[in-house]
């Protein structure tokens, strides 16, 4: 299991990635202009709930139960922004 600062940098790289995609396509078309701002509002929102939940991991005494919870953090993180990233794709192709 990654540290949890190094867990809290890559959820910020990733949904800063997404953000940056975001912004390329707001501002090379105007055409989606509404669908991409919800789309960033999302990400935004996604990535506080996300650091919250990682911090109240110390609320967790077992190892076992903290590990089993920041993995499934994890893994619900990245299956949605992995959906956002899809959601991107679909406005770009548009």
């Amino acid at each position: 299991m990654a540290t949890i600062r190094q867990l809290k940098k890559e959820v910020d790289q990733l949904t800063f990635a997404l953000i940056e995609d975001c912004i390329a396509r707001y501002t090379l078309k105007n055409g989606e202009e509404e669908n991409v701002k919800k789309l960033v509002q999302e990400t935004i929102q996604k990535r506080q709930e996300v650091r919250k939940q990682i911090n109240g991991h110390k609320k967790i005494a077992s190892y076992k139960e903290k590990r089993a919870y920041i993995n499934g953090l994890v893994k619900e993180f990245l299956e949605e922004t992995h959906g956002r990233f899809e959601q991107l794709s679909q406005i770009i192709q548009k």
